[in-house]
C-alpha cells in the first residue's frame, strides 16, 4: 500500500468518525430537552387583596341588561328623499318615467299581528283544448309578443337567445343593476356601437336572400303543423364554393320568416360530391340553431364532381326527421342531377325512385338548382318550389357566373379532359416488321447485314453500319438499334432475339428531330425500350405488339407487371389576361374546376400550370408579358392568381414563343396546352416559329378561341393533334387595349 492510499484511508476513517459523533450529539440533545419539558411543574398565580380597603378591591362588571327588539320608527315624511323622476340607466331597456309614491305606509311595527291566512280556497276549473295555428286564428299579442321585423338576422329574438359564436346571448353587457328582463340593443358584433348589425344582416336585393325567402314563404303557406324540419342537400363539387357561401350568409332571410309566425324549426344539411373513392355523403343532424348550420356550411370541403340523384336517395334513407314535423329538403346544385350508375336507363330509374320515395315519406323537395325538366318535376310533384340558382352577367362580352348558364361551355372542358385521358400515353407512330435475317454462330457480319438491307430495297449510308451503336447487336441480344434515314423520311428499328434479327420500318413524323443513329435502353427484354431526348427533356417509349413496334411520346403506357399503368400528363393553361376576358373569368374558373374535377376521378396522373399573357398599356399592369406559374398548381392557387385585374392587349404568338420554353415539363409526361382567348391571333413573332416550337416539344394544343379557319389558333390545334373549340361571345376582331 503506497503513501497516497494510506493517507486516503485515514481521511475516510476521520470522516466516518465525525459523522457518528455528530449523530450521537443530536440524539443526546433531543433526549435532554424532552426530559426537561416533561419535568415542568404546574404554576399558580396568586394575588393578595386588602379586604379593609374597598378601593383596592378588584372592580366587578355589572351584568349587561337583556337585549330588546328595536322597532324602526318612521322619522321623515313619506315623500322626503324620494325623487319623483327616476332614470333607470342601469336597465337593459332605458326608460324615463314618473313614479308616484305609494299612499300606504310601507313600514310597520314588528309587533303588529298578522291575520290568519284563509284556509279555504275556491274551486278552479280549467277548460283546455289543442289549437293549431293553421286552422284557428290566434291573437297578434300571442303570436308575436315581441316586435320582430323581417330580415332582422341576429336581431331576431330567437336567434339572439340561441346565440351565434361570438355574437350570441353571452355577449350581452349590463351595468350590474338589471340581470333579467327583455334583451335590449347591446347585442351584435363588437365595435359597431351595440347596434347588433353585423354578419347577420342581409341585403334585401341579394338573389340568394330572395330565393331562400321565397322557399320559406312557400313552407309557411303549405305547412300542416307548427313544426318543420328543413334539410339542405348541398352539392359540394369544386364549382359550388361561392354558391354555398351565399346560401350560408343569407340563411337568416329564411329563419326570420319562420320567426314572424312563431314556427318551430330544426335545420340540417347533407353534403355530397364525387371524389376519387366514389360518391361521398356527410349528414349533419337537425338542430334549432341557425348559427351552427351557417358555420358548417362555411367550412364544407369542396372537390370532385357530383351525383345529385344518389345524394337525394342517401339523404332520404339516412336523415332522421322528427315524426311530429313537416319535412322539407332544399336541393342546392348548379348541374343536372346525375347518378353513378352506368346501366342503360339507370338515370330514369333513379329519378322515378327519388320522386316515389319522397311522396311515400311525405317529404317536400324544394330545388335551388339547374333548369332541367327533372328538377322542376321533382319540386312540383312533391309539393316543393323550384328556382334557378342565381347568377349574373357583368357586360355584353361577359359570360354567366354560374353553371346553369354555361353548360355548353363547361362541356368543352369535360370533353378536353376525356381526350387528354385517351392521349395521355399517345401513340406517336408505328414501325411494321419489314424483314428478318438469321444470325449464324452468334456473329453478325455487317457486310451481310448491309447486303440484306439492299435486297429489301433499303439503302443506308455505309458508315451507319460501322457506328458504335451497331455493337448493341453483338453485346446485348435484347437491345434496340434505332436508325433515322432523313433523306427518305424513314425510321428503322433493329433488335436481336437469340439467333435472329428483326428489322422494323416506318415513316417518322415531321417533328422527329432526334439523332440518326441511336440506341434505346432496354426496360423489358424483347418487348419494351426507352429512348431519351435530353435536349427537349422528352422520352419516347418503344413497345412491341406482335409484328409491330409502337412508339409512344410522354408518359409510360405500362410496365412489366402492369401493362395498363396510369398515364402521366402535364397541362399548361394559357389564359388571355386582356381586358375583354375579365367578364369571362368566373366562367373560365368554373371550366377549370370542371376540368380538374373530371381529371381527379379519371385513371390519370396530372399536373397543371398557368401562363397568363397580356400587354398592359394602362395603369393596371397586373400582367405585362407572359407570366409563368410552374406546375403543380391546385384549384385554389389558380383561383387566387386570377384575382388580379385584367387589362391590356393579348399577343398569343409572343406568349407561346416567350413563355412555353420557361415551362418545366416532366420527362415522363405527355405535354398539353390549353389556350383560352377571345380575339384573333397577334404577335411580333412569325406564326410558324410558335408552331414549330410546340411540335418540337411534342405538345398537343387544345384551343378555345376565335373561330377563324385561317387563323393560327385553328392551325395550331390541327397540326399538333389537338381540338379547336369556339369561345362564347368572342370578339369579331382585335381591338386596341382590349
Amino acid at each position: 500500500m503506497n503513501r497516497f492510499e494510506r493517507k486516503q484511508r485515514s481521511l475516510n476513517a476521520c470522516l466516518i468518525a465525525g459523522i457518528v459523533h455528530l449523530c450521537l450529539a443530536i440524539f443526546l440533545t433531543f433526549f435532554y430537552y424532552t426530559r426537561v419539558a416533561n419535568d415542568f411543574e404546574d404554576v399558580v398565580g396568586v394575588e393578595f387583596v386588602d379586604m379593609n380597603d374597598p378601593t383596592k378591591q378588584k372592580r366587578r362588571l355589572k351584568r349587561p341588561p337583556p337585549k330588546q327588539m328595536l322597532t324602526p320608527k318612521q322619522t321623515k315624511s313619506l315623500t322626503a328623499g324620494r325623487p319623483k323622476h327616476v332614470a333607470l340607466t342601469a336597465s337593459s331597456n332605458l326608460i324615463d318615467e314618473t313614479v308616484r309614491p305609494s299612499e300606504k305606509i310601507l313600514m310597520h311595527n314588528a309587533t303588529e299581528t298578522i291575520s290568519e291566512t284563509a284556509k279555504q280556497l275556491p274551486d278552479v276549473t280549467t277548460d283546455t283544448r289543442e289549437i293549431n295555428s293553421r286552422t284557428a286564428s290566434i291573437a297578434k299579442s300571442v303570436t308575436s309578443p315581441f316586435e320582430i321585423t323581417s330580415g332582422a338576422g341576429k336581431e331576431s329574438l330567437r336567434q339572439r337567445v340561441k346565440g351565434d359564436g361570438e355574437s350570441g346571448f353571452h355577449r350581452l353587457e349590463t351595468t350590474g343593476a338589471a340581470e333579467i328582463g327583455p334583451i335590449g340593443e347591446g347585442i351584435g358584433l363588437g365595435g359597431d356601437g351595440g347596434s347588433g348589425k353585423g354578419m347577420g344582416t342581409m341585403d334585401a336585393s341579394n338573389p340568394f336572400a330572395k330565393a331562400l325567402k321565397q322557399i320559406a314563404d312557400h313552407i309557411i303557406a303549405t305547412r300542416t303543423l307548427d313544426k318543420v324540419n328543413v334539410v339542405f342537400v348541398l352539392d359540394t363539387s369544386a364549382s359550388m364554393g361561392d354558391n354555398i357561401q351565399q346560401v350560408a350568409e343569407n340563411l337568416f332571410s329564411m329563419t326570420d320568416a319562420f320567426d314572424l309566425v312563431n314556427l318551430e324549426y330544426h335545420l340540417g344539411m347533407s353534403e355530397f360530391s364525387v371524389r376519387e373513392g366514389g360518391q361521398e355523403l356527410e349528414t349533419r343532424s337537425l338542430a334549432p340553431d341557425v348559427g351552427y348550420l351557417r358555420r358548417r356550411m362555411q367550412k364544407v370541403k369542396l372537390s370532385g364532381d357530383e351525383n345529385a340523384l344518389d345524394a337525394l336517395i342517401d339523404t332520404l334513407n339516412f336523415m332522421d326527421f322528427h315524426a311530429d314535423a313537416d319535412k322539407h329538403l332544399i336541393l342546392v346544385t348548379d348541374e343536372p342531377a346525375t347518378t353513378s350508375m352506368r346501366e342503360e336507363g339507370a338515370s330514369e330509374t333513379v329519378q322515378a325512385k327519388v320522386i316515389d320515395q319522397s311522396q311515400i315519406e311525405d317529404i317536400h323537395v324544394n330545388v335551388l338548382g339547374f333548369p332541367e325538366p327533372f328538377q322542376q318535376e321533382l319540386a312540383t310533384t312533391t309539393g316543393g318550389v323550384w328556382q334557378q340558382i342565381p347568377g349574373s352577367v357583368y357586360n355584353p362580352a361577359a359570360l354567366p357566373t354560374n353553371r346553369a348558364g354555361n353548360q355548353k361551355f363547361l362541356k368543352v372542358f369535360r370533353d378536353i379532359a376525356t381526350d387528354i385521358r385517351k392521349g395521355g400515353a399517345k401513340k406517336y407512330f408505328s414501325l411494321d416488321l419489314k424483314f428478318d435475317m438469321p444470325v449464324e454462330d452468334g456473329e453478325i457480319p455487317l457486310d451481310k447485314l448491309q447486303q440484306t438491307f439492299k435486297e429489301n430495297r433499303v439503302g443506308l449510308k455505309n458508315y451507319t453500319f460501322r457506328s458504335e451503336n451497331a455493337t448493341v447487336l453483338d453485346k446485348n441480344h435484347n437491345g434496340l438499334w434505332v436508325i433515322t434515314d432523313r433523306k427518305n423520311k424513314q425510321i428503322y428499328g433493329i433488335y436481336r432475339i437469340e439467333n435472329r434479327l428483326d428489322v422494323y420500318a416506318g415513316i417518322y413524323p415531321k417533328n422527329w428531330n432526334l439523332g440518326e443513329n441511336l440506341t434505346a435502353q432496354t426496360q423489358q427484354h424483347g418487348k419494351r425500350w426507352v429512348l431519351t431526348h435530353s435536349r427537349n427533356n422528352q422520352i419516347y417509349t418503344f413497345l412491341k405488339d406482335k409484328n409491330r413496334l409502337n412508339v409512344y411520346t410522354g408518359g409510360q403506357p405500362g410496365t412489366a407487371s402492369n401493362n395498363a399503368a396510369e398515364p402521366i400528363v402535364d397541362i399548361m393553361v394559357m389564359l388571355d389576361y386582356s381586358r375583354s376576358m375579365g367578364g369571362k373569368s368566373q366562367a373560365i374558373m368554373l371550366g377549370l374546376s370542371t376540368l380538374i374535377g373530371r381529371l381527379s376521378i379519371l385513371p390519370i396522373k396530372y399536373r397543371i400550370g398557368l401562363i397568363r399573357f397580356a400587354e398592359a398599356k394602362d395603369a393596371i399592369k397586373a400582367v405585362d408579358g407572359a407570366v409563368v406559374s410552374q406546375m403543380p398548381l391546385n384549384e385554389v392557387l389558380i383561383d387566387s392568381l386570377m384575382e388580379d385585374p385584367f387589362g391590356g392587349d393579348e399577343h398569343l404568338i409572343d406568349a407561346i414563343v416567350d413563355g412555353v420554353p420557361q415551362v418545366k415539363f416532366s420527362p415522363y409526361a405527355s405535354r398539353f396546352l390549353l389556350i383560352l382567348t377571345d380575339e384573333p391571333t397577334t404577335g411580333k413573332y412569325p406564326a410558324e416559329q410558335a408552331l414549330e416550337l410546340c411540335q418540337s416539344l411534342g405538345i398537343t394544343a387544345y384551343v378555345i378561341g376565335h373561330p377563324n379557319p385561317n387563323d393560327f389558333q385553328t392551325t395550331l390545334a390541327t397540326q399538333t393533334g389537338g381540338i379547336f373549340f369556339t369561345m362564347p361571345k368572342f370578339l369579331e376582331k382585335a381591338y386596341p387595349n382590349q
